[in-house]
């Protein structure tokens, strides 16, 4: 009874010793609450992280004077001394400073949660403003080079004619990837080769790729990964740009850029217009570059209701006519003997909608809708082609808030509806798919160290079924400096009859599919490594080590002119190396990447055609900020098989970009392919006869040696 009286007695004393220290964490610059800002008494041993709102509560702190440090990545760590008990009752205000340098400023919208880049566990890789821009200015006629800068991608031309390209994502077919745009789905299967080809790149704030099964997150079409294009938004302060550009081989590009923000209306507005000379580079009589007429014009008009509310509406309208072949023919003098001509026609106009409401501090909802009208004609000496393909996507997703999870509910629906026009072709091989979609995503972070994101997706398509996709991805932090990432899912590509192959072996001869083709499912995963050091204001080192393998099972492959699923499977693995150098003014990049790329339905010709095994990517940047900058890039392409196994040659190409900037506009020279490689160095790539050839396939440059110079005007 005693020693409960002396307790009671002690209690008080006890309770007003033990004191809470409450605050609210921002961002210096922009008032913004931070959240997960890890805040520690080193002489006490007591800590803290602030909440999803930028509070922080500690407890449990006896009187005394004791140091807190505030730490976060991205930005500087600060000490502040404080006496206990405190007589101030409000929470104190932090402010954090950033550190210098990009990485901290980098958030990622294609995973949903809008989230610094070193927050998420999914392997997400940001081709930041400043590569933008600097590609931009070498090429502003679309996005094929832009998204070289990333070491896992190749931009594999598809026809050696018209200049298509498609892009492989870690050794797959570029079928296999999913391109969108501010997260809306931007082509379907009927684009292939043209989709990048059609794709300015100057209204672009930065690119976000997903490399690996992401079917979770957007469906259908990503069993090789994402390309996120995003968008810049509109500022307070007007963006007017125009850039000119004129190249060695008589191409010229004329694009215009505008975006302004006026109290609840905001605007941007794109325009893009291509002109390309049919080029004979190595003088055989037929094209190695195209003719090219390329328009695109695309407003978007923003209303802000208040802070919390958003509605966005834009419009996207391309104009593509490409043609290449017979050099005579394309300077119309046609005979019995020179008459062969490739002609790509295609016409795009799309929409997008988007509602954002922010419902409080921890929830909001998006509704979002496009709508894309797409017609395509490919003409020829022997056939002619002609569709149109109309799709959709519309989506209603639901984002809340729960103590140390966000997760992400809803529901879309994709449509695709393709109609051919029969009197070209004579055959049967229209389709209309319609897919819904439920999805569950949850990002978890129980602790500092330790974050997990696992969603699942269940869609129900109209011909083919339901498919269930499960992903996970985790994240382990050992240090502000290192942490590791792996990830796993699964994912599907519906069917249809368009494809590099199917295009190469002539559209107008490939067959219906039949009623038993299945879909294409797929299972994949990686690991990665990531080191990160900085040391000064303006130096650091940056390191990945990645490890991805996936495997796609009844693969659709064309057998002559039919569409059939093998039974064995398709399976790519592999690795990529990035090093990234930085010291002061002086910027080094090497990127190596190894594909393993095998189709085990094919014992006799097993390698993945035009697929390199080695990769190498170097990139050496000298900037006097504000000043002017120099550029040197290589890329080396290992040897690589083409079907029935015939081995290319190896090849390396370097490039050297020189710009130079003053107050109000940017002087751009700039050299590709400096040693002028070529794959017609190394053989015949026309097979005859001449009124009707055959093409190698392509798996090196047909331009050469290119040069180009450029103004960009900023007003």
């Amino acid at each position: 009874m005693k020693k409960l009286i002396t307790i009671l007695f002690l209690f008080p004393l006890f309770a007003h010793a033990q004191n809470s220290f409450k605050a609210v964490i921002k961002d210096s610059t922009t008032n913004e609450n931070l959240a997960s800002v890890t805040t520690y008494i080193s002489k006490l041993k007591l800590g803290a992280a602030s909440n999803a709102s930028g509070i922080l509560n500690i407890n449990n702190i006896p009187n005394g004077t004791y140091k807190i440090v505030f730490s976060s990545i991205g930005y500087e760590k600060k000490e502040m001394e404080f006496s206990f008990p405190i007589a101030q009752q409000q929470p104190f205000d932090i402010y954090l400073q950033k550190e210098s340098g990009e990485l901290s400023d980098i958030v990622v919208t294609t995973t949903r949660t809008n989230s610094r880049i070193e927050d998420i566990p999914v392997r997400v890789e940001v081709i930041a403003k400043d590569e933008v821009n600097e590609e931009t200015n070498i090429k502003p006629a679309n996005i094929s080079k832009l998204l070289l800068e990333s070491s896992g991608i190749q931009a594999q031309q598809t026809s050696a004619v018209n200049g298509n390209v498609s892009i492989r994502l870690q050794g797959l077919d570029g079928k296999y990837t999913q391109i969108l745009k501010d997260g809306f789905p931007l082509y379907g299967s009927f684009a292939q080769g043209l989709s990048i080809m059609q794709i300015p790149p100057l209204d672009l704030k930065q690119v976000e790729i997903i490399k690996g099964s992401a079917s979770s997150l957007y469906g259908s079409d990503a069993i090789a990964g994402i390309i996120n294009l995003v968008s810049k938004k509109p500022q307070k302060k007007r963006e007017l740009t125009f850039l000119v550009n004129r190249t060695s081989l008589s191409g010229t590009d004329v694009d215009g850029y505008f975006s302004r923000r006026l109290n609840k209306f905001g605007v941007t507005f794109l325009t893009a217009n291509n002109f390309q000379k049919a080029t004979d580079v190595n003088k055989d009589g037929f094209s190695d570059v195209p003719q090219s007429k390329t328009f695109t014009i695309a407003p978007t008009f923003y209303y802000y209701f208040n802070p919390k509310t958003t509605l966005r509406f834009g419009l996207n309208g391309t104009y593509d006519n490409r043609k290449g072949g017979d050099m005579l023919v394309l300077n119309n003098h046609t005979d019995s003997l020179h008459r062969y001509y490739e002609e790509n026609i295609s016409n795009r106009i799309s929409s997008q909608f988007e509602f954002d409401k922010k419902l409080d501090d921890h929830q909001s909802l998006t509704i979002k809708n496009s709508v894309s009208n797409f017609n395509r004609g490919i003409n020829q000496t022997s056939y002619t082609f002609k569709g149109n393909q109309i799709s959709s996507y519309t989506e209603a997703s639901f984002n809340f808030k729960m103590a140390k999870q966000q997760l992400i509910t809803g529901i879309n629906e994709t449509t695709e509806k393709f109609v051919e026009d029969t009197t070209k072709s004579h055959l049967q091989r229209n389709y209309n798919y319609s897919t819904i979609g439920i999805f569950l995503q949850d990002d978890w972070k129980p602790t500092q160290k330790f974050s997990l994101e696992a969603g699942l997706r269940t869609d129900h398509q109209n011909q083919f079924g339901y498919f269930v996709l499960p992903r996970l991805a985790v994240m382990y932090k050992f240090s502000n400096e290192f942490y590791v990432r792996a990830g796993s899912g699964l994912g599907y590509k519906l069917p249809t009859i368009f494809s590099t192959d199917a295009e190469q072996a002539g559209i107008n001869n490939i067959q219906a599919l039949s009623k038993n083709i299945k879909a294409e499912k797929s299972t994949g995963g990686n690991l990665d490594f990531n080191y990160k050091k900085r040391w000064g204001d303006e130096s650091s080192i940056t390191f990945n080590q990645s490890f991805f393998i996936t495997q796609v099972n009844n693969p659709l492959v064309l057998d002559t002119f039919n569409f059939v699923n093998k039974s064995e499977p398709l399976l790519t693995k592999g690795f990529e190396s990035d090093l990234t150098l930085t010291l002061d003014q002086l910027q080094f990049y090497v990127g190596y990447s190894f594909v393993d790329a095998r189709r085990k339905y094919n014992t006799l010709h097993s390698f993945v055609p035009l697929t390199p095994k080695h990769k190498v990517n170097i990139d050496i940047i000298y900037e006097k900020e504000d000043n002017f900058s120099i550029a040197f890039e290589g890329y080396y392409v290992s040897s690589m098989f083409r079907d029935f196994d015939t081995k290319t040659k190896s090849y390396f190409t370097a490039g050297l970009i020189e710009q130079k900037h003053f107050k109000h506009f940017d002087l751009i020279a700039n050299c590709e392919n400096l040693f002028d490689v070529r794959q017609t160095r190394f053989e015949n790539i026309v097979v005859p006869p001449i009124s009707d050839p055959k093409f190698r396939q392509i798996y090196a440059p047909l331009d050469g040696r290119v040069f180009n110079v450029a103004l960009r005007i900023k007003i």
